[in-house]
């Protein structure tokens, strides 16, 4: 992701270019860096910042604003917009942007790169009630006018080849595959846990509902659950898949910590409304508390260390393992964190299952279900004509 950095030690510059909503940029060379580096970088990029370094020369301090530069096709002027304190802060980290800047030119341009992708989720987590996950450089305002930002994304992350293969097979990487029995492996994955099939799949069958719930919440909490654990492992019910129609029983999966000797029983649940959600997997965890470690061990060898992507290296169980429910949510009636955060801690029966467990909530606010599976369908015929192809 690009961004252009003007560094001034005009404190009026800086007053200028910190303003508040969407103001025109000024000064024929400011223009002229503005406009050079929009048009080199705005068809590949979703967002252009543009970074205001401020040095103080009296106090020796630095100080930053951040912008989205745009182009009103109206007038014909290139705009910068200010964006929300917490992006600000995310770009500075992304950039090593200290506040240990020094110089004393009065104005100067540079391009930057932050590296990864644009459309990175991260685990906004302000309360311990709750890990709300969301885009790391997208606003809700600007997801709300272009749902499939986060649609597209949601797919990128279902449908790609390693994800699959992590979480609804058990290849291996010791077994040095070819690509071609990869792509088979890939295939008939993708058929068996019901994401593609010759006929297009039902996106009202709940089933599916569930399990595409069941495949983001793996891809999600082997990044987000417990980030500083080495030796993380993931347990995926979707491995078992053998009929699209056909669900599961019991917990959707199980992570387990090898260093920190804890265990996490996941329930995903994916509907419309976030206490709908809820409730349907505190009854789902009561239903299915029956699994044990005892039970694990059966298939201990299924459990893929998530940095490696290799089985077998699990041999039990630690006995002394401190058991966790994890509740991964998906809705569309909440977006924002407080809201969500309110509906969580009024929920009288995750209240009642907090009182024997620990429980930790991850929520996935996904704007509108059912314009999310009109794309998912899409993209699934897709992906069936390109392997069929």
């Amino acid at each position: 992701m690009k961004v252009l950095m003007h560094f001034t030690t005009s404190h009026s510059v800086f007053r200028l270019l910190s303003r508040a909503g969407s103001n025109p940029f000024t000064h024929t060379e400011r223009i002229k860096k503005v406009s050079d580096f929009y048009n080199r970088f705005h068809r590949s990029q979703r967002h252009l910042y543009f970074i205001v370094s401020f040095f103080d020369l009296r106090a020796g301090t630095t100080s930053y604003s951040a912008s989205n530069i745009l182009f009103d096709e109206k007038t014909n002027l290139f705009k910068y917009s200010k964006v929300s304190l917490s992006t600000k802060n995310l770009i500075c980290n992304e950039l090593g942007l200290n506040g240990s800047n020094t110089y004393d030119n009065e104005s100067f341009y540079r391009t930057l790169t932050i590296e990864g992708s644009e459309t990175e989720f991260e685990n906004n987590k302000k309360d311990s009630d709750l890990n709300k996950i969301k885009m790391k450089f997208f606003t809700w305002d600007e997801l709300l006018d272009c749902k499939n930002i986060l649609f597209e994304e949601i797919n990128e992350k279902i449908f790609n080849k390693e994800n699959i293969l992590k979480i609804a097979s058990t290849y291996s990487p010791s077994l040095n595959c070819t690509e071609d029995l990869m792509q088979k492996k890939y295939f008939d994955a993708l058929k068996s846990i019901g994401f593609i099939s010759k006929n297009g799949v039902n996106t009202s069958n709940t089933t599916l509902h569930g399990d595409i719930g069941e495949f983001l919440m793996h891809t999600m909490l082997s990044q987000f659950l417990s980030e500083n654990s080495s030796e993380k492992y993931i347990y995926p019910k979707l491995v078992f898949k053998t009929s699209p129609k056909m669900p599961v029983y019991g917990n959707d999966g199980t992570i387990y910590l090898k260093d920190k000797k804890e265990i996490y029983y996941l329930e995903a649940k994916f509907y419309s409304n976030l206490n709908t959600a809820i409730n349907k997997a505190v009854d789902s965890l009561s239903e299915h508390n029956e699994v044990t470690q005892e039970e694990l061990n059966h298939r201990i060898e299924l459990f893929r260390n998530v940095k490696t992507d290799n089985l077998n290296e699990v041999i039990e169980i630690d006995e002394n393992v401190s058991e966790n429910l994890v509740l991964f949510l998906i809705c569309d009636n909440y977006n924002e964190y407080d809201d969500i955060l309110n509906v969580i801690k009024d929920n009288e029966k995750l209240n009642n299952l907090k009182a024997n467990f620990n429980i930790v909530v991850f929520v996935l606010p996904i704007l509108h279900k059912n314009e999310y599976l009109k794309l998912f369908n899409e993209k699934s015929k897709s992906v069936w004509d390109n392997l069929n192809a």
